[in-house]
C-alpha cells in the first residue's frame, strides 16, 4: 500500500523514522539508506506529498529507515520510542501495511 494509505498518524511515524536517520548516519548516510543526505531532506520537505512508488527515492528512504530502526545496532526500544512516538511492535504493523507485497528487507 502506498504512503497516502497510511492515516495522518501512521504518516508520522514513517517521517519521524525517516527524520531520525540525521541523528544515526553521518558518512555512511548513503551507503546504509540507499538515498543522499540532500534526497531525505527534499522528501522531508515535500512531505506527505512524495511518490513512494517501488524503486523510488522515496521507497528505499521509507524502507531502509524504517528497518533501520526496527532492526539497527545500537537503537533500543526505548529509543526508537522516543523518536517515533510508537513501539517497535507499533512501527512493524505500520511498515508490512505500507510495504504490503512490496516489501523488501528484512519484515
Amino acid at each position: 500500500m502506498p504512503l497516502v494509505s497510511l492515516t495522518p498518524e501512521e504518516q508520522q511515524v514513517v517521517r519521524r523514522a525517516m527524520a531520525a536517520t540525521f541523528e544515526f548516519f553521518d558518512l555512511d548516510f548513503q551507503t546504509r539508506l540507499g538515498v543522499y543526505p540532500d534526497t531525505m531532506r527534499q522528501l522531508l520537505s515535500e512531505w506527505p506529498n512524495i511518490d513512494d512508488a517501488y524503486d523510488s527515492d522515496a521507497y528505499l528512504a521509507i524502507n531502509n529507515a524504517m528497518n533501520d530502526l526496527l532492526h539497527g545496532v545500537g537503537i533500543s526500544d526505548a529509543k526508537a520510542t522516543e523518536i517515533t512516538g510508537a513501539d517497535r511492535a507499533e512501527m512493524r504493523r505500520i511498515y508490512l501495511k505500507w510495504a504490503g507485497d512490496r516489501r523488501t528487507g528484512l519484515l
